[in-house]
C-alpha cells in the first residue's frame, strides 16, 4: 500500500474500476479490494511500515484483517476488526458509534493510544495523524 506516480494514478484507477465492475469478470472481489485500498492510500497516504512477515504470510492465504484488542477506561475490552489499510480515525469512529456518539466534534475528542511489549512502549495516535494501525 505505496502511493503509485501522478502518471499511473489514473490508469490503474481505470483498470481497478474495469475490473470490479463488469459482472462475470474474474477477480471482481480483489479488485474492488485493491480499488479501495489504492483510494485509501490517496487519501492518508501510505503505509509507514512495510508489511512483517506474520502479515504476509495471513496476507498470502487470503486474510487481510485482525481482531484488535482495544482497552476503554473502566476495564472495558473491545475487539475491532483492523484491515491491512485500516487508520486509527477508523477505530475511533467505530468506537464513538458504539457510544452514540455521531458528531464529528465529539469525536475530535478521541484519540488511540498503542501499547507494545506489555506497556514498555506507548505512542499517540491522533485521529488527525491518520497513520495506519
Amino acid at each position: 500500500f505505496h502511493r503509485c506516480s501522478e502518471v499511473l494514478k489514473p490508469f490503474l484507477l481505470t483498470f481497478l474500476l474495469d475490473a470490479c465492475s463488469g459482472p462475470g469478470v474474474h477477480y471482481q472481489g480483489i479488485a474492488k479490494a485493491c480499488e479501495q485500498n489504492l483510494r485509501r492510500t490517496f487519501q492518508y497516504g501510505g503505509r509507514i511500515e512495510h508489511p512483517n512477515s506474520m502479515e504476509l504470510k495471513a496476507m498470502l492465504a487470503g486474510r487481510s484483517s485482525k481482531r484488535q484488542l482495544f482497552l476503554l477506561p473502566g476495564g472495558i475490552e473491545r475487539h475491532l476488526k483492523i484491515k491491512t489499510c485500516s487508520v486509527s480515525l477508523d477505530a475511533i469512529e467505530e468506537l464513538c458509534n458504539d457510544m452514540g456518539l455521531h458528531r464529528l466534534e465529539a469525536m475530535d475528542e478521541y484519540a488511540v493510544f498503542v501499547v507494545t511489549h506489555r506497556g514498555e512502549l506507548s505512542e499517540d495516535l491522533c485521529s488527525r495523524c491518520y497513520q495506519t494501525l
